[in-house]
């Protein structure tokens, strides 16, 4: 984050507060940003920042300079994915609970935000170091250890120790040294914040109220008094903080998974050998899952210079056929070259998962019958399967659809044989339809290419309807040279009845009339996302038969582009 060239911002949408910041960079921080402000103060803080108290270069370049100046710290703004953050967050646990502790557990939440909590979603990670201490030479080495568990992630992280997982979360939180070691529970927690007790924001409030601002204030306090004039929740607060109650941690639990080894009786680098000894291993691993599938593996072969090399296989779905497996190891391996002869091989299983069982038919004309030729769900993970070996697991994706209003920005690709991912999206609702306006309704009645309403039976579509957007999404829009036709132009407003009216385009040489177009939908961009965009987007049949979603930039000349293709 340091190296950023610019100050990073994340936001969200606040029902009551608008789009405000939950997350920024130490950059972003160091000018005034804070997790709680609107966008619009975070952007203007790191806009203008830099240039206060920096007087202007004397003669003609002292413009130039505060421009230059200004542009330098333009932050960069993103929206906050909670689910990439969610996958991102597991994928850290179980990293630490491999290279740490057995005992690692993610922040459980309370359904309500707590006060000075900006998302209600989990962002600490908690590990139990009961009896592992010693391995790592005290616990200034679990601190070393876990940063550079964090690095290989590319991450930084707050790290404290303290008597219990409340106290540790405290100092992780709102202590203000990066690393912590609690040597005295009390003492050291008195200085804190009293949000570090995890509190409901109206409790807080009235602690305001009372002067009540830390910790250590409360503790002072009879406990039975704030039982009885704030309510037990913050007695219970105050009880886990100082290890009187004992919070139960919801580890993670990883099955241990199978291995199998095989050592060469002499080194080789002959890949017809090295497949016939990786399909023993994959019958050996297969009889030790308990009837479980695999998703990942993992190859290590010992090098004759005593260094490591492995070759990692994802699956699209579980399976349990060991020559299958020996195959796609295989493929693998012919697109890569061994460093060196190899004298030992293992494999692992990384991640395994149910079988899923599937009633198939007695009838043939059924899509999964015994005898179709008709594509089955086997079919397609093993297409993945090939594909991902060949290709790489980057270049075989999935699509998810997410909010952005712009066309280019409206989705987000993953690899489908990543399964922390397809899980996490099978947890999401799916949103549900909302009532068509009479706004919508009156924007997609069609229009003839003169301006008059044509009105034969037509169904005019709703708000979710495939027809709203374009089958094909071109890449990059392609210019449309329009070709005069005698009448006006449309104009970037829908006002009068000229403005009901689209020219002609001319596209590869040819020309295409409209003769019906459903429109205008502005789409534009906010000012916070870098450079503005505001865009008129049209449907339109031409004469031809062509069924286009052409849209006028309205930043500039107001050119036409043609930008998906609906069949």
């Amino acid at each position: 984050m340091e190296t950023a060239p610019r100050p990073v911002i994340l936001w969200q949408a606040d029902p009551r507060g608008g789009r405000v910041v939950v997350a920024c960079c130490p950059r972003a921080r160091r000018l005034g940003v804070r997790p709680g402000i609107a966008i619009a103060q975070a952007t203007e803080l790191v806009s203008h920042g830099p240039l206060r108290g920096v007087p202007l270069r004397s003669g003609g370049d002292g413009r130039r300079g505060r421009s230059v100046a200004a542009a330098a710290e333009r932050p960069w703004v993103e929206q906050h994915d909670p689910l990439s953050d969610s996958i991102a967050l597991q994928r850290v646990a179980a990293a630490l609970q491999e290279q740490l502790s057995p005992l690692v557990a993610i922040e459980t939440l309370d359904r309500r935000p707590w006060a000075g909590q900006v998302i209600n979603q989990p962002e600490t990670i908690l590990c139990d170091l009961s009896g592992v201490a010693h391995l790592f030479g005290g616990e200034s080495g679990i601190l070393a250890a876990a940063h550079r568990c964090l690095a290989a992630f590319g991450l930084k992280a707050k790290l404290a120790i303290a008597d219990n997982a409340a106290a540790a979360w405290a100092h992780a939180h709102y202590n203000r040294r990066d690393d912590f070691l609690s040597q005295d529970l009390v003492a050291d927690l008195e200085p804190l914040s009293i949000d570090a007790l995890r509190i409901a924001t109206e409790t807080r409030h009235t602690l305001d109220r009372l002067g009540i601002e830390t910790v250590g204030a409360l503790i002072r306090l009879p406990r039975a008094g704030l039982a009885r004039r704030l309510g037990e929740p913050l007695v219970k607060r105050l009880a886990e903080i100082l290890g009187e109650y004992e919070v139960p941690m919801h580890v993670i639990r990883q099955a241990p998974q199978p291995q199998a080894t095989h050592v060469l009786q002499y080194p080789t680098d002959d890949l017809q050998i090295v497949a016939d000894r990786i399909e023993g291993l994959t019958r050996q691993l297969v009889a030790q899952t308990d009837g479980r599938g695999v998703l990942r593996l993992v190859c290590r072969f010992r090098l004759v210079d005593e260094r490591s090399w492995e070759h990692r296989v994802g699956l699209f779905a579980p399976t349990l056929d060991a020559a299958y497996l020996g195959e796609l190891i295989h493929a693998g391996l012919q697109s890569r070259r061994l460093p060196s002869p190899i004298t030992a091989i293992t494999l692992e299983v990384l991640q395994s998962d149910r079988m899923r069982t599937t009633q198939r038919s007695l009838f043939a004309e059924d899509p999964v019958g015994l005898e179709s030729d008709g594509a089955s769900p086997r079919s397609l993970s093993r297409l993945v399967d090939a594909l991902t070996v060949r290709m790489g697991r980057e270049a075989v994706l999935g699509v998810r659809l997410n909010r952005n209003p712009l066309p280019e920005k409206a989705y987000r690709t993953y690899s489908l044989t990543d399964h922390s991912v397809r899980r996490a999206l099978r947890q999401l609702s799916s949103p549900a339809e909302k009532k068509k306006t009479n706004e919508d309704r009156t924007s997609d009645h069609p229009f003839t290419a003169t301006g008059r309403r044509h009105h034969e039976r037509f169904v005019a579509p709703s708000s979710q309807d495939a027809r709203r957007r374009p089958v094909k999404l071109l890449r990059n829009p392609i210019p449309l040279a329009v070709v005069p036709s005698g009448l006006p132009d449309p104009g970037p407003a829908r006002s009068g009845g000229n403005a009901n009216r689209l020219p002609a385009f001319r596209v590869h040489g040819q020309v295409h009339r409209v003769a019906y177009f459903w429109g205008p939908e502005r789409i534009e961009t906010g000012w916070w996302e870098g450079p503005s965009v505001r865009r008129d987007y049209y449907r339109i049949e031409t004469d031809r038969g062509q069924l286009w979603w052409v849209f006028r930039d309205l930043q500039g000349p107001n050119a036409w582009f043609l930008h998906g293709r609906f069949f």
